[in-house]
């Protein structure tokens, strides 16, 4: 009787480890504090061939780096404003802002993802503001009274929109012929979606970032880091845009990148 010859199972390739941060919600319930990152940002990079990876804002900074030297690329989410304190701003109101912990921890981990590793990066809207501030630059604290010249309406009111009702304000954007998000979305033009009422400084973009993309009104939409390394970060949601491929393409870019990174890294012992 022949016996058929065992059949070796094929290894999985491995998927790509994505890191993303966590927004935290304390407020005046201690009891109920937790750190949470919307399922729009996870679904997004498992659906690009990622594993997400959620990072805690640790405390004790030894615990960051030992979580990134997990992750092969790495997602800033959007969320509050972050305290202007850290880049020369006026104070706001406490209601507006990120609390202390989530401010503190992020800062300390776009910086040392940017300047102390080689991760590919995106950033969405708070994520692309804060690969900003992490780099020495600064925001328009509110885009109404600070520059009424840009002024694009929702409703002939604001930028904000209601992202919960789905009538979030859709505008166009242009992008820099040859940029790296150009290449990666396949325009020099592009359909977006916002809620935002900050915007990166055009005065006062940080260290070696490059704006490469506008909406009409002058708002910079996107900026990147220019060379090899993947750094994008864009003012808009594109978590939220998984059914127009413009937008998958940035989180397959990214998870390609991380990809590629992760191949190149001896495999550890």
């Amino acid at each position: 009787m022949d016996h058929a010859t065992p059949q070796t199972a094929m290894p999985t390739a491995r998927r790509p480890v994505i890191g993303l941060n966590m927004a935290v919600m304390e407020g005046d319930l201690p009891l109920r504090a937790k750190a949470v990152c919307h399922l729009h940002y996870i679904d997004a990079v498992a659906a690009a061939g990622g594993l997400p990876l959620l990072i805690a804002p640790y405390r004790d900074q030894s615990l960051m780096i030992e979580a990134l030297a997990r992750v092969d690329g790495m997602v800033f989410i959007g969320g509050d404003d972050y305290d202007p304190a850290t880049y020369g701003g006026r104070p706001q109101p406490a209601e507006q802002l990120v609390g202390e912990r989530r401010n503190r921890f992020d800062l300390r981990l776009a910086e040392h993802v940017i300047e102390r590793t080689a991760l590919p990066v995106l950033g969405v809207c708070g994520g692309h503001q804060l690969i900003n501030i992490a780099r020495g630059g600064a925001l328009v604290q509110d885009i109404a009274t600070d520059w009424p010249a840009a002024s694009l309406s929702h409703d002939s009111t604001s930028r904000t929109g209601t992202p919960q009702a789905g009538n979030v304000f859709r505008h166009v954007v242009r992008l820099t012929r040859g940029s790296a998000i150009a290449r990666i979305v396949g325009g020099e033009t592009l359909a977006t979606n916002s809620w935002h009422h900050q915007a990166i400084d055009p005065k006062r973009i940080g260290r070696g970032l490059v704006a490469t993309g506008w909406s009409e009104d002058g708002v910079i939409e996107a900026v990147e880091l220019p060379g090899e390394r993947l750094v994008i970060g864009v003012q808009w949601h594109p978590e939220r845009l998984g059914d127009e491929p413009e937008h998958r393409a940035l989180f397959g870019a990214l998870v390609r990148s991380a990809a590629a990174g992760a191949s190149r890294r001896p495999a550890s012992t």
